[in-house]
């Protein structure tokens, strides 16, 4: 009964400030790379492809962090 008010801590809170601060920069990735996808491909020739390609990368990442790169990273911290 004395343990009753104990929680289990191992997982940050909704409302911490990391987990705030992610969400903004997946949403940052996410427009990021739209603008990098739109210049891309109006731009010029040689530095087209690399826009383009910079796009992908952050679209990509944009889902990759909150789904499985810090799930992963939490898990590792919890053994």
């Amino acid at each position: 009964m004395a343990h009753d008010h104990i929680t289990d801590t191992t997982d940050a809170a909704p409302e911490a400030p990391s987990r705030a601060a992610t969400g903004v920069l997946c949403l940052l990735l996410f427009v990021g790379s739209f603008v990098l996808l739109t210049l891309g491909f109006d731009g010029d020739s040689t530095t087209g492809p690399w826009l383009v390609s910079a796009g992908i990368v952050a679209f990509s990442l944009a889902f990759a962090v909150p789904t499985t790169i810090l799930p992963a990273l939490e898990e590792r911290g919890r053994r």
